[in-house]
């Protein structure tokens, strides 16, 4: 009778090791069904870890050579909340150089902090196609050569548009996006000076 026990014991445990190892298939392998690897389930439904639905990646918030110079960097981390939901977070870095004769010769660091939430809406027609808003805070210090102080401002933005992300991996694609700031005024020079002389922002980002 022990015997019979323990053997119903083994095969009790070997199922459960056979059902955990179902309910934790890597989503990747469903590539070789020709499927697109699921990015916050298992094929059996099951709720992914936190850790497995990080998203880490960088933007290059400006890059202009010449007169302006202006370059910028931009660490980002998001999160898929579902399939078709993704939300984030990102600080950035830019600095800009400009000289005479076509500018006043200055220097400007410029601070920004930003959430974003995008939200694939018609997976069935345009895959990888999001509704993409934000909310963007951004500082800026302005040191004009030859004078002994420094100019600062500051602002928030919300921008909303689309974004197209390219799969490059599971959790990892290439995005563009094309946002209107509805925060834009032509009449401010902070505005223009944080965001730019155009409502419009065009974006590049891998995360």
């Amino acid at each position: 009778m022990r015997s019979i026990y323990r053997l119903l014991l083994l095969i009790s445990l070997l199922s459960s090791s056979v059902a955990y190892g179902q309910i934790s298939e890597d989503p990747e392998e469903r590539r070789d069904q020709g499927q697109s690897p699921l990015k916050s389930q298992t094929p059996e439904g099951q709720p992914l870890p936190f850790k497995d639905r990080l998203r880490f990646g960088l933007g290059i918030p400006s890059l202009q050579i010449g007169n302006p110079f202006s370059i910028g960097i931009s660490p980002i981390v998001g999160y898929q909340v579902s399939e078709h939901f993704v939300v984030g977070i990102s600080v950035g870095y830019i600095y800009t150089r400009q000289k005479l004769p076509y500018y006043i010769p200055a220097t400007i660091n410029q601070l920004s902090g930003r959430a974003f939430g995008m939200y694939e809406f018609i997976p069935g027609i345009l895959p990888n196609l999001y509704l993409h808003g934000e909310l963007d805070q951004r500082s800026y210090t302005q040191k004009i050569d030859g004078q002994a102080n420094s100019f600062t401002g500051s602002g928030t933005a919300t921008l909303v548009g689309l974004t197209y992300a390219q799969p490059i991996g599971r959790l990892f694609s290439a995005n563009i996006s094309a946002l209107y700031n509805l925060s834009y005024s032509n009449y401010s020079n902070t505005s223009q000076s944080l965001y730019g002389n155009s409502p419009l922002v065009i974006r590049i980002q891998f995360f």
